[in-house]
């Protein structure tokens, strides 16, 4: 178990939450928030979607990568990444060693209501190659290689969500 406090990024499937659980784990925590969807927006001046339509999926990555290696994870910080991220091994390496890393996991059936049309017409990668289930599967997998901790989500609603990660972090040695 790392004894980091300082940081926290929060993975998982498209749709899972990430980003609405973090926004409220980081104003609870009186922390920032970043959503690495909206950083590439803010810094490119194109959506994820746009992107990945545009110039691929390695494209997408690369710029996944780069922004992340720029943050700043020695202060307090909710990090929500696309649930790509694990596609960028410089990235993920950066995550692990900085951050406490909670998978945020929804059934497979959750996920396809949350997503709906969005997984019918791509946007997500890998999705257009494997499908929603292969890459619900592949995915998965790996979540759990890199995560510190699992919170299975479903049947929460998000206050919930929140006190879970909440509870892991008030464990850590700093907040005892």
């Amino acid at each position: 178990m790392k004894n980091i406090s300082n940081a926290i990024t929060l993975i998982g499937m498209p749709a899972s939450g990430k980003s609405t659980i973090g926004k409220i784990l980081a104003k609870k925590l009186g922390w920032d928030f970043v959503d690495l969807d909206d950083l590439i927006k803010e810094k490119t001046g194109r959506s994820y979607d746009e992107i990945l339509e545009q110039e691929g999926e390695k494209k997408l990555l690369d710029l996944e990568n780069k922004f992340t290696l720029e943050l700043d994870f020695g202060k307090g910080l909710v990090f929500s990444p696309g649930g790509s991220i694990i596609y960028s091994p410089e990235a993920m390496k950066e995550v692990s060693k900085e951050t406490n890393i909670i998978y945020i996991k929804l059934p497979l059936k959750e996920i396809e209501i949350r997503l709906g049309l969005r997984s019918i017409k791509g946007g997500i990668v890998g999705l257009k190659e494997k499908g929603l289930k292969e890459l619900y599967k592949e995915r998965d997998f790996v979540y759990r290689k890199f995560a510190d901790y699992i919170i299975k989500a479903d049947n929460l609603s998000e206050n919930e969500l929140v006190n879970k990660v909440l509870e892991l972090i008030y464990d850590l040695p700093k907040y005892k």
